[in-house]
């Protein structure tokens, strides 16, 4: 998986919705978006509330892109440290840069939760951590 690039956990079905976006913006696959002044962006770690965005959207390629609704659905991401069985059920933010899941999260924006489940992630490794939006857009 591409660093901080964001995919569904088993198949998940999703709703979509278009939500604007400046033409010169680029957003790639697999990223989380945040909004800022009612377009939407490529979150960071300051964002507030995120959105999932599945397909991405090149720049100068239009003024809406795809976005996730809700969060009744889970994401497997990479972690900035190595998971450990006592991160289930934290909540955690994004790094700036690469949006990896911020297990030493300082930021205290909280906007993605790590999954209870079985398969939240493998003991020792930064791949797969299962995700679920803590805090969405909409």
């Amino acid at each position: 998986m591409a660093a901080g690039k964001y995919k569904f956990h088993d198949g998940e079905k999703i709703r979509l919705t278009r939500a604007a976006i400046a033409t010169a913006t680029a957003i790639e696959a697999g990223d989380l978006v945040a909004i800022d002044s009612g377009l939407i962006i490529k979150a960071v770690a300051a964002s507030t509330a995120v959105a999932f965005c599945p397909d991405g959207h090149a720049a100068n390629s239009g003024t809406s892109v795809e976005v996730t609704v809700g969060n009744d659905f889970t994401l497997k991401g990479t972690s900035d440290a190595a998971f450990a069985i006592t991160d289930k059920g934290v909540a955690c933010g994004i790094d700036d840069t690469t949006q990896y899941i911020d297990l030493s999260d300082t930021s205290g924006t909280d906007v993605l939760k790590v999954s209870i489940a079985e398969d939240a992630g493998v003991v020792g490794s930064t791949e797969d951590v299962v995700v679920r939006i803590n805090v969405p857009l909409f």
